[in-house]
């Protein structure tokens, strides 16, 4: 018999089915909406990252950019400095050759006078000997000789006619000597012409190839500034660099030198304050109030107190203004004083010193006699040097290594240190200054020429 459910438990077990079945797809969807939710995220960050690493590479990439410009920018100035000291170094060569040419020109123009004047010294020496030769010829028979003797007047006159025959003799054989001397004299002188001659011809050869050279020169000296130009910022900037370590370089030498001086002043000041209560002691035996010939009756002193070996240093200093050894073998590259930019229009740039550029490995040498006043770093310019030459300092700056210590007495050609060299360059430049005291002089004066 087959058993048939109530409506009521079928309706129930309808309810429970429906009521179920949608809580399982609610489930499943939330499950799938989170995951996306999840993946969308992940992408998200994902995504975020890729473009923070690449952000991070287009800033690499921007920096080492900047750094190559600068480096370039660097590099192309070393270059327009070294061309500008080439361009003038030869224009002083031609210049030199030029007048070396004139000098030249001149000695021929006076040898070849020379030789005119000898020439008409011989002509006229040749006739008068020919003209001897001639009566020597027509009187070599001994029986006329004796008969233009024999026949004189009297015996003073055949005497007379006698010395002259002799005399006549002994000139044509000093006639014949000169001639010879004048002859040889001429063609000595020619010889030389010709010489001289030759050295122009050389000179003028040289000359032109040194001509051709500076005008290409001067063809990649334009052609680097055009090209320097379109950086003007970077060029603003290095030469913002450079002056602020130049300044860094003079207020720390400023302070150098001011230190120096007040430690000198005060220590002759206790000198005399000393001699003066010692002259004190002395009057209050006597019972005199007024100073005794002798005494200090004023403590004004000079910047800087010098000992006898500091007086005769600073005065052999002195002396050897424009004959100073170069602190190194080189060009300068930067003058002293206010200068046009090579490149910037309208731009000035203030050396303070000068600029040497030299050989890599390079050392800086002392210019004279003294004693090293100061080692030490400067923000920016590397490490310098002051050596003191009685009331006269040199300054050597811009080293990676220094040989010598504070203190030190040094002589002249004595290595100071080394110069530094910047990376991909094929120089070193030293920076040096000369002070007298606290003015600052132009180096390029006192070094020999």
């Amino acid at each position: 018999m087959i058993q048939v459910p109530e409506i009521g438990s079928l309706y129930a077990q309808t309810k429970k089915t429906t009521q179920t079945q949608p809580k399982k797809t609610t489930t499943q969807q939330t499950k799938k909406t989170t995951t996306q939710k999840k993946s969308s995220k992940n992408d998200e960050i994902n995504k975020l990252k890729n473009k923070q690493t690449q952000i991070k590479n287009q800033i690499n990439k921007t920096d080492q950019k900047l750094s190559d410009t600068r480096k370039s920018t660097k590099q192309s100035l070393h270059e327009l400095e070294r061309l500008n000291a080439d361009i003038e170094y030869r224009d002083n060569l031609i210049k030199r050759r030029s007048s070396e040419i004139d000098q030249i020109n001149n000695q021929i123009d006076s040898l070849d006078n020379s030789v005119k004047m000898l020439s008409q010294q011989y002509e006229e020496m040749r006739k008068k000997f020919m003209d001897m030769i001639y009566y020597a010829y027509v009187t070599k028979n001994e029986q006329n000789v004796l008969l233009y003797i024999l026949s004189s007047n009297n015996f003073q006159e055949g005497y007379r006619r006698y010395l002259y025959l002799s005399s006549l003799a002994e000139m044509r054989k000093e006639q014949s000597v000169e001639l010879s001397k004048t002859r040889r004299d001429i063609q000595s002188q020619r010889d030389k012409m010709n010489q001289l001659k030759a050295r122009t011809e050389d000179l003028l050869k040289k000359q032109e190839q040194e001509k051709i050279y500076s005008l290409d020169q001067k063809q990649k000296q334009n052609k680097l500034v055009e090209s320097l130009r379109t950086r003007e910022k970077e060029l603003k900037q290095e030469l913002k660099n450079q002056q602020i370590a130049a300044d860094n370089l003079n207020r720390k030498i400023q302070d150098v030198i001011a230190k120096q001086a007040a430690e000198a002043a005060k220590k002759k000041q206790q000198q005399q304050q000393q001699q003066k209560k010692s002259n004190t002691t002395t009057t209050t035996s006597t019972k005199k109030t007024t100073p005794q010939k002798g005494s200090p009756t004023s403590t004004k002193t000079s910047n800087y107190a010098l000992s006898n070996e500091e007086k005769i240093i600073s005065g052999g200093f002195s002396k050897n203004k424009g004959l100073l050894m170069w602190p190194v073998k080189g060009t300068i590259t930067g003058r002293f004083g206010t200068q046009p930019h090579p490149v910037l229009k309208d731009v000035t740039v203030n050396n303070k010193g000068i600029y040497i550029s030299a050989a890599p490995g390079s050392n800086a040498m002392a210019v004279y006699d003294g004693v090293v006043s100061q080692c030490f770093s400067v923000p920016g310019g590397n490490n310098a040097v002051i050596v003191r030459h009685g009331n006269y300092l040199t300054v050597y700056a811009n080293l990676t290594q220094i040989y010598v210590k504070n203190g030190d007495k040094i002589k002249r050609n004595t290595p100071i240190g080394k110069i530094y060299k910047e990376a991909d360059s094929n120089k070193v430049t030293l920076f040096f200054q000369v002070w007298e005291e606290k003015n600052l002089l132009n180096p390029q004066v006192w070094l020999h020429k």
